[in-house]
This record gives structure tokens, sequence and C-alpha cells, in this order.
């Protein structure tokens, strides 16, 4: 087996980038000598030591040292660390563990990119992406250049993916190559191409999706939320059910792509198709157990296995496991079981000392309380853990004035629907987009609102004034299933597409205010309570479980605080008629 490694820095020390093509086995033997996985540098990585490089000399037959980003690290340096900028990697135990900033020799050694900090991130149509530290005079430079600008949504640059743009752009940064060859040429004749489908025998309920090289099928292809690449037969694997082929079908006729139907005859089965919750699980659970090394797998398992069982949200599994295992790297993937409560309390202690907001605490306690209850049965334990006070913040509202106005400017019909029943149900943007039009009763002028959040059911009303819109729309979109449906049919508006909807809006509204959809929910309530409406009745509407969450409505009503008047205007006031009486 052989590795490919690299000086990196990360999480402000610098470390052993590790790069092979991707194999189960080299992941386990990393795994084993306690290398973790970097997101950022899309790499596994181990400390910058002798006795990290000795254990990855003792389990690989071949390492291979990149020196492209580090010209000045051989292999003998990083036994002896001898070298002009006297790597890290050394046996002086002054040395090892300290900064660049620490490190007065690496002052004179500093390159240019890792200052930087660049990331090139995957691709998204015909430009590459990529990230980096600002520094104001390569940003002006890269701006200039034509074929890149900077997308404000993912935070990072965008470079058409085109020889001239990449020579020009590694010149700017001054590494060579940044960039790979995979340029983006126009591909204007697609007849003729055609997609292969073939069963998948290893598993019955997908199907082998053969493609030609076009970028833009590819593309298509890969936005499918099932899609999984196989690359030992350089395939695309889609569930083998009868709406996938459908939509397949259509996304492929707009680019007059061929399709090679080669399934067995009743190979395509409803029952293959994973719902939402199944597909949002899955990966819910694979992100986290990427984040766990194998010394602390059995405890996550046990509370990832816990919170199934009891049927919680994906939301919540984030929120517990991500909790947990911050712990779990706390006490060093020890067994949870021999964890003293002060230990514990210490813990929380220090995150609280580190700026963690109260949410965030609160989030932790709960994670953790539920492993020692609910996972370890541990019921007759007192397990008192403090619990940080909550900041008590009102949200943003909009006036009904500033609604219409947000309104007033969306021209496009679908987007200005789903803002207007966002307000005028009051619904959260996860409503709004799992919105069937099974659950609009248009003879009751209700809304069925099913499953939402806690799991819970309500009715809410139907505004009387978009009951024709929401009719007109439905002809024009004709939706299967969803009312707002997303970029492939029968799946539902993605979350970020609606606040970007928002976002959009509220910037040519000319509003100063920050607002969400989020702003629109608070804003019904808000202006409910200003009409007279009783507050047990917005509790419903709004699906809260206790009256407590609802009052906090009642400190943003305009007409309450209009009604009330300062003491200091009354003392004038007083004061003025006093004054006239006297004249008089």
């Amino acid at each position: 087996m052989s590795i490919i490694i690299r000086k990196i820095w990360h999480r402000d020390a610098f470390r052993i980038g590790i790069y092979f093509d991707y194999s189960i086995e080299t992941k386990d033997i990393l795994k084993s000598i306690g290398a973790f996985y970097s997101k950022t540098h899309t790499c596994w990585y181990v400390n910058y030591d002798t006795s990290s490089y000795s254990l990855l000399k003792q389990h690989f037959d071949s390492i291979q040292i990149d020196t492209s980003t580090d010209s000045s690290v051989t292999e003998t340096q990083l036994v002896t660390g001898n070298g002009r900028d006297l790597s890290p990697i050394t046996s002086s135990a002054l040395q090892l563990g300290s900064t660049p900033t620490s490190n007065p020799v690496h002052k004179t050694a500093q390159l240019f990119q890792p200052k930087l900090r660049l990331r090139l991130l995957e691709n998204i149509g015909k430009y590459w992406v990529f990230k980096m530290h600002y520094h104001s005079e390569i940003a002006k430079q890269l701006l200039c250049v034509k074929g890149v600008y900077w997308n404000s949504a993912y935070k990072s640059y965008m470079a058409l993916r085109n020889p001239k743009v990449k020579s020009e752009v590694e010149e700017i940064l001054g590494v060579s190559p940044f960039f790979g060859d995979d340029f983006n040429f126009k591909e204007t004749q697609h007849k003729g191409q055609k997609i292969i489908i073939k069963p998948h025998f290893e598993d019955v309920a997908w199907m082998e999706i053969y493609v030609p090289k076009l970028v833009v099928v590819h593309e298509q292809l890969k936005r499918f939320s099932m899609s999984k690449y196989n690359k030992n037969k350089n395939c695309y694997l889609l569930p083998a059910a009868p709406l996938m082929y459908e939509s397949i079908q259509l996304q492929m006729e707009t680019y007059s792509i061929l399709i090679e139907n080669e399934l067995p005859k009743d190979y395509l089965q409803k029952k293959n198709m994973p719902n939402r919750k199944q597909i949002d699980l899955s990966k819910t659970k694979q992100s986290i157990f990427d984040q766990v090394p194998d010394e602390g797998r059995p405890y996550v398992e046990d509370l990832v296995d816990t919170l199934l069982a009891l049927n919680y949200s994906s939301s919540t599994l984030r929120t517990y496991c991500g909790s947990f295992i911050q712990f779990l790297r706390h006490i060093e993937f020890r067994n949870p079981e021999d964890v003293k409560q002060k230990e514990i309390i210490r813990f929380l202690g220090s995150l609280m000392e580190r700026g963690l907001s109260a949410t965030s605490g609160h989030s932790m306690v709960n994670g953790l309380q539920f492993y020692f209850h609910q996972v370890l049965g541990k019921h007759e334990m007192e397990f008192r853990l403090p619990r940080p006070k909550k900041e008590k913040k009102l949200p943003t509202v909009l006036t009904m004035e500033e609604c219409l106005r947000i309104f007033q400017v969306v021209d496009n019909p679908k987007h200005k629907l789903l803002l207007l029943i966002g307000y005028g149900a009051g619904l959260r943007v996860s409503e709004i987009v799992n919105l069937k039009w099974k659950d609009i009763l248009f003879s009751e002028y209700k809304i069925h609102i099913s499953n939402a959040k806690g799991k819970k059911d309500r009715m809410v009303m139907l505004p009387f004034s978009i009951v024709q819109s929401l009719e007109i729309y439905r002809q024009l979109y004709n939706g299967k299933h969803y009312v707002f449906e997303g970029q492939f049919a029968g799946e539902p508006y993605s979350t970020t597409s609606v606040q970007q909807v928002m976002r959009d809006a509220l910037k040519k509204s000319g509003l100063e205010k920050k607002a969400t959809v989020h702003t629109l929910r608070h804003s019904f309530a808000t202006h409910l309570l200003e009409s007279g409406t009783d507050i047990r009745y917005i509790q419903q509407f709004l699906g809260h479980s206790s009256i407590k969450t609802t009052t906090i409505y009642t400190h943003l009503t305009k007409s309450a605080v209009d009604k009330i008047q300062s003491p200091l205007d009354r003392l004038v006031d007083e004061n003025h008629k006093k004054t006239i009486n006297e004249k008089n």
C-alpha cells in the first residue's frame, strides 16, 4: 500500500497530511494509529512529529513526500528535523508543538501560499470553486480576471474552468498547479448520446446508470439527493423506483439524451424509493460516524441506536451526538461510565468560559443527560448538571406595511406564493417546503400541517386571499405531490432556496431590518395579537406546546405599547396644562 504525505497547517499546528486513493483497508490502518480526517484539507492527518512519521513507515510499504507546497521538506528532514526552515518534526522538545509565530526560526522561510490557506472545493457546474483567507490585493487582482467572481452565498471564489483563467489565477495565487485539467467546453451536440440503465445485482433496490462524458449529464445526476457514484463500475447508483426512472427521463429530455433501458421486467418497484426521513437519517448517521475514531464508535453507536428506537428526528440526532462526541474528545474517548460528575461539570464550565452560547450549552447538557439516563439506564443516579442561563432575546418583527413591501417586489409566482402562505398561515420554513396538495383543504379553508416540529399535527387557517392564486398556480405548475416542488419532479423545494428567496426580496424592498422566513411567522403572531385574537388560539396556530413560548409576542405588540404612557410624558403634559390654566 502506498500513500502521499504533505506538510499542512491545520488546527493551529503543522500536521502530516495523508493522501491516497480511496481504500477501506488504508482508512482502517490510519484509524488504528490515531489519524483523524480533515474536511478542510480533504485528507487524513497525524501530528507533525517523528513518532507519527515512524508509525506511517511501519504500516505502509511506499510513502511519497509531496513537496509541491513546501519545497523544504524531505525525508531526511522528517526524520532528523534538519533543513533550512527547521521543520517542526524534530527531536528537539523546544520545537515540538510550537507554532510559526512562537518559533523564530520559521520567520525567514514563510511561503506565500500557506498564508492564504487555499482550499479547492468541489466543482459547481462550469466553475472551479476555491476559498482563501482574505487578502485585499490578491482579491482585487482575482476579480479583475474575466471569468472569476465572488459568490456571497457560498463565501467562495468561482473560476471558469478555462485554460486561460487557470493560468492567470494560478499566477496571481503563486501556486501551480492549483486547479486540475477538467476544463469545461461547450457541449452543443448531444444528439446520439445515450444513458444506459442496468440492474444492480448486488442490491436489486438500486439500478446502475452509465452516462456519456458530458459535464451537463454528470451535473444533473449528481444533484439527485439519493445519487451515489460507484468507482469500481464507473456508474451512478439510484433507487430502482418508477418515480426515479421518470425523473431521469424528464431531465434528459431537455438535452435530447436517449435512454437505453436494460432492466428486466418488473425490476422497478415503488417500495425501493426511500422516503425523505429515511434518506435524511441515513446521511445523518454517516456524517456522525465519520467524526468518530474506532475507540469511541461503540459509545456513539449506543447513543444513535437509542435515539432511533425512540423515534427522535435527524435534527435531534445531530445535536445530541455532536455534543456527546465533543465530550468524548475531551475525555480522550475513555468509557463515559468511568467519568465522575465533577469532571463533567468542569468540562461544561470550560465551554462557557470559551464563550459558548446558552442555547448550545443547553444542547450539550441535554445530550449528556440523555446518554447517562436513557443509554446507560442510570435513572437512580443523581445527575444534576449546571444549566447555563439562557439569553432572553426578542425576535425581529416586521410591520404589516413592511410585509406588503416585501411581497410586492417578488415577481416569480411560485416565490411570491410561498412567502404569502408562510406569513398568512404562520408556517415554519420546513412546513412550507413539505406542504402537500392533499394537506390543503380548499372547501374548509384550512391547512393540515402533519408531522411538524415535535412530531405534532395541527390545523391552521388557509387565507381567503390566496385561494384563487393557489388554484391558478396548481394549473400552471401541475405538481404531483408537493405544493412547491424542487429541481426534480416529486421532490420538495429546499429550505435554503426559500431562505434565498426571502433574502433577495428583502434586499429588493430596501428594508434595513434583518429578517428571515421565520420573521414572517413572528410577524403573523404579533399582528394577530394586535388585532385582538385570543393568545390561546395563536398558540394553537403556531403549534407551541407551552403558552409561555407564545407570550413573548405580548412584548412586541404595537397597540399595547402605544396605550402605555411614559411617566415623563405624563409629567410634561400635566405641567403644560397647569401653565395654560395659570395664564387663563
